[in-house]
């Protein structure tokens, strides 16, 4: 996306008064989002609001794939520390790592060995859809 593209998607994913132009936005990002557009992509994962970091977990997990496993499930840890469902993003980690079980179980595996016991907690437990 252009940079005029990526501030009318940022500025409409934060638009907590319409709720259309929020999941249009996200609905843009998913389908524009090009690797050129990860670093930011990567930066809303971070953002403190839960939209944001579900809106950019759907095309973080199609152009970086299991890579972006552990900032993936921070940014997830965090929505459930929150107090959200998080239920789209777990469709998205679950979708990224049955799209390539043998990739993602090597990174999950990985992170269940992880100090983070938050980390290890949800990496054990999206083991659960590649393990054969």
């Amino acid at each position: 996306m252009n940079d005029a593209e990526w501030r009318e998607v940022e500025r409409d994913l934060r638009d907590s008064k319409n709720v259309d132009r929020r999941v249009a936005a996200a609905t843009k990002l998913n389908g524009a989002a090009s690797s050129s557009d990860v670093p930011r992509l990567m930066a809303l994962l971070k953002d403190e609001d839960f939209f944001v970091r579900e809106a950019a977990a759907w095309p973080i997990s199609e152009l970086v794939g299991s890579a972006a496993l552990p900032e993936l499930l921070a940014a997830y840890q965090r929505g459930f520390d929150q107090g959200h469902d998080n239920d789209g993003f777990t469709t998205a980690l679950i979708e990224l790592a049955e799209a390539n079980k043998v990739v993602a179980k090597e990174a999950l595996d990985r992170l269940v060995g992880a100090d983070d016991p938050a980390l290890k907690k949800n990496a054990e437990w999206l083991l659960e859809f590649v393990q054969e």
